[in-house]
């Protein structure tokens, strides 16, 4: 295919893979082989073996710049070992991938050029914020066993939102008071500082998840700002940082009271799964009485061997003993383990109903919110007034007829009635008033 695009005087139309080629070759030609210093970003590799990450540089606006890179498996600088903070060199040319309309680097070498500014600038600040006391784990506070309340400070766009709130609810009927703020770019790092005063400030939220999905550092980098990390550190309610992935680590993980490896993972921490504690509950139930029964068979067997002394001593003595021997079987009796038992399945009862009217209470805004869209959505059925012996005619086509001069006689058409529909051939057409009859 010739590359070329030759303006010929009047508008030239060209198809995609047109324009796509000739960007790819424009670039090839212009940047054959070039050498580029930044910092590694976003390293991964894949399964082929071919590694994928970004160069990236920080502008003094604050602004960061990232140039895509490809590093094939044949490549001579594949066993380059890569990790993301690294400042490298790397040379290859510039190509572009037309199926995502987008340029990289095709790496061919790559050199070691000093420690990154993003990881310099983060050791730095934790180096700070640790000789100040913040990651101390003796400030770190319990989670509470039973919450009322849990509060997500993150976005009501994001994934790990929804991870959270299907979590919790699969787990235990608990509130939830969702507090939404950006988790990157400008203004992130404050809004995530002010969310998380704003639930400390409410008594009634007994435990708070700050956090989001997976990313690189540039996407998570807000919860390595110092005013997240102060904010988390001074938060009184106890609180959980649940930043990305397993692999990913932030200062706000040091700073809260408990890391947790992913969002998901968070809301398996803060609330208990309500179908471990009803066999937890029988199965105390079970060991008690268990226990009671035991005891009970210790006490009757010390009894007959002490009626069997007493026997030898006299009827006096005898009587005594006797006597407090049935005080005992009675005292024995009042914690008989079907009256332990009894107690605890009143116990069980209890909470099975409170979990219920929780869960009734949980469902019964949902219910009412589908009913009202149900009633709002019904009087917009196109197809409504047909039901109320109206019709609506169409072309064979699927083209609605609403004049007369839109059919010729002869032809065929479609009516479609409330129930079923006729298909027809039109006689005559008449531009005449409307007539109905009774």
């Amino acid at each position: 295919m010739d590359n070329s695009i030759e303006d010929s005087g009047q508008a030239q139309v060209l198809s995609v893979s047109q324009v796509s080629r000739y960007i790819k070759a424009t670039l090839e030609d212009s940047f054959p082989k070039i050498y580029v210093r930044g910092e590694v970003s976003g390293y991964s590799k894949a399964q082929s073996g071919h590694a994928y990450f970004s160069l990236i540089e920080r502008e003094p606006s604050g602004q960061t710049m990232k140039l895509d890179c490809v590093l094939y498996r044949f490549s001579r600088a594949s066993s380059k070992v890569l990790r993301n903070g690294d400042v490298v060199i790397a040379s290859g040319r510039v190509t572009s991938w037309g199926g995502a309309s987008r340029y990289q680097l095709v790496v061919e070498g790559i050199e070691d050029a000093g420690e990154g500014d993003l990881l310099k600038k983060l050791q730095q600040l934790k180096d700070k914020l640790l000789a100040e006391g913040l990651f101390d784990p003796a400030k770190k506070k319990p989670l509470p066993f039973l919450p009322r309340k849990v509060g997500v400070v993150t976005s009501l766009r994001g994934a790990a939102l929804r991870d959270i709130v299907r979590t919790l609810w699969l787990r235990y009927p608990v509130s939830v008071l969702v507090a939404d703020t950006l988790v990157q770019g400008d203004g992130a790092a404050e809004g995530i500082a002010k969310q998380i005063a704003a639930l400390d400030a409410r008594p009634d939220v007994d435990v708070i998840i700050v956090g989001r999905g997976g990313g690189s550092i540039e996407d998570l980098w807000a919860f390595n700002e110092e005013i997240v990390v102060r904010a988390v550190a001074a938060c009184r309610t106890p609180i959980v940082s649940a930043v990305g992935h397993e692999v990913d680590h932030v200062l706000s993980d040091e700073a809260a009271d408990v890391r947790a490896a992913t969002p998901t993972a968070a809301a398996q921490l803060v609330v208990p799964d309500i179908a471990m504690l009803h066999k937890g509950l029988g199965d105390t139930g079970e060991r008690l009485g268990t226990l009671m029964t035991r005891v009970l068979e210790g006490a009757y067997q010390s009894s007959d061997e002490m009626a069997m002394r007493l026997g030898v001593v006299g009827g006096r003595v005898f009587r005594n003993q006797e006597h407090r021997l049935e005080i005992l079987g009675h005292r024995l009796a009042a914690v008989h383990p079907s009256r332990v038992l009894a107690g605890e399945e009143r116990r069980l009862s209890m909470i099975d109903e409170r979990l219920k009217g929780a869960g009734n209470r949980l469902l019964t805004p949902f219910l009412r919110r589908l009913e009202a869209a149900d009633l709002r959505l019904r009087p917009c059925n196109p197809l409504g007034p047909l039901s109320r012996g109206y019709a609506l005619a169409r072309t064979r086509t699927g083209r609605v007829i609403n004049r007369f001069d839109q059919v010729e006689a002869g032809a065929d058409i479609q009516v479609l009635l409330g129930t079923g529909s006729l298909n027809c051939t039109v006689d005559s057409t008449s531009e005449g008033p409307h007539e109905v009859g009774s």
